[in-house]
C-alpha cells in the first residue's frame, strides 16, 4: 500500500491545524479575561459595602458615646458616694435662737 501526500498539502494542513488552534485559544483567554474582569468588579463592590458598614458601625458608636439625653445611675457604688453633708451644732443653733443650755 502506497501512500503519497503532497508536501503542500501537509504544509496546509498543517498552517490550518496552529491557526484554529490559535483562534480557539484566543477565545478562551478572551473568556477568561471577562470573567476576571466581572470578579475584580464583584469584589469592588463588596469591598465598598464593607467600606459603608464600617461608616456605619461607627456613626453609631459614636452616638452611643455621646448620648443626647443625660443618663443618671439608679444605683450607685457606696465606695463613691460623698459623705454626706454634716449638721449644724445644735449649740450653736440655741444660742442663736436665744437659748442658752
Amino acid at each position: 500500500m502506497e501512500l503519497s501526500i503532497n508536501v503542500f498539502v501537509l504544509a496546509g494542513i498543517f498552517a490550518t491545524g496552529v491557526l484554529l488552534g490559535f483562534f480557539l485559544r484566543r477565545r478562551n483567554i478572551a473568556a477568561y479575561d471577562k470573567k476576571v474582569a466581572e470578579l475584580e468588579k464583584e469584589m469592588l463592590t463588596s469591598h465598598a459595602e464593607i467600606l459603608q458598614l464600617q461608616r456605619e458601625k461607627i456613626e453609631v458608636l459614636r452616638k452611643l458615646e455621646s448620648p443626647s439625653i443625660p443618663v443618671i445611675p439608679i444605683k450607685t457604688n457606696p465606695k463613691e458616694e460623698k459623705p454626706a453633708e454634716a449638721l449644724p451644732d445644735v449649740a450653736s443653733r440655741k444660742m442663736l435662737l436665744g437659748k442658752h443650755p
